[in-house]
């Protein structure tokens, strides 16, 4: 597996397995810290002959061992994608570590002297796929096109480390542990029925919540509107029908949850500015 230097100590690698090619050998170094995105799956990384660690679809797996290098095997299935992200821990702290160096969301980077190593892995959403998907599809053949998708890296980088504190000022009701366990459930509620997704009446009447506190919060806890989640939800999965070839696009229309084909297309091109029949030929 080859990692494409886009700047000195951000490079990026992007797999796609074959037939012939459904592992791919890793060296993680203790000077880097590593990001990977599993956008098809589920893989499997193999770390020695004890230990194996399985990523699923739509998750990311961040790894950080100052102590060691370490050395995996990536296993995919032919058709699946996986991008993945290395970082020079000096490049780290010059993206991430202000200059007090006080950062709660990064907080091993404060700490020089700290070799605790870090395997965290968790859902990627919505809207980190849509910038992966653009990433995969990026070509590198020159400096233009570096500097793009440089420039989509660290916003993917941004998006991923940042976890903002909800505005209590803004939405006071957020002081309350309930409330936010309720906004929680509504999300989930929304990815269970993502393709006929609940009314926002009936959403805040399952979790109960008025549809005020409902729509506040969301935004503040997600930084997206309901409808904008659940939009973001179904493009995204209508790309990946698409890119798979196996569906026309009036049918990856119906398979998100559209009853009419046009309000799809209309809706496809406003979130990637292309169609679905150009996207598709894209991929053959």
């Amino acid at each position: 597996m080859r990692f494409d230097d886009l700047h000195e100590g951000v490079s990026m690698m992007r797999h796609l397995a074959t037939k012939t090619e459904r592992t791919c050998d890793v060296e993680l170094q203790a000077s880097e810290s590593y990001l990977f995105f599993c956008l098809d799956g589920p893989a499997e990384f193999q770390f020695g002959a004890m230990y194996m660690r399985p990523l699923p679809a739509n998750e990311s797996f961040f790894i950080h061992n100052p102590s060691k290098t370490l050395k995996a095997v990536i296993n995919m299935s032919p058709g699946d994608r996986m991008i993945g992200i290395q970082l020079s821990i000096i490049q780290m702290h010059q993206l991430f570590l202000p200059d007090d160096g006080r950062m709660e969301a990064l907080a091993f980077l404060s700490n020089p002297d700290n070799q605790r190593p870090i395997y965290d892995q968790k859902a990627t959403e919505p809207p980190l796929l849509t910038l992966l998907e653009s990433l995969f599809d990026c070509v590198l053949d020159n400096n233009a096109n570096r500097v793009m998708n440089y420039g989509k890296l660290i916003e993917l980088l941004g998006k991923y480390f940042y976890t903002p504190d909800p505005d209590l000022v803004a939405c006071p009701f957020l002081k309350d542990e309930e409330t936010i366990r309720k906004i929680h459930m509504a999300k989930s509620l929304i990815l269970d029925q993502w393709q006929n997704p609940p009314t926002i009446a009936k959403l805040a009447e399952l979790v109960g919540l008025n549809e005020y506190r409902l729509k506040a919060g969301f935004k503040e806890v997600y930084n997206n509107t309901v409808y904008g989640y659940v939009m973001d939800t179904k493009m995204n999965r209508g790309r990946k029908l698409l890119g798979a070839g196996k569906l026309r696009v009036n049918d990856v229309a119906f398979e998100v949850g559209y009853t009419n084909p046009s309000h799809f297309i209309a809706a496809f091109k406003r979130q990637f500015g292309i169609t679905p029949k150009k996207y598709m030929l894209t991929k053959r």
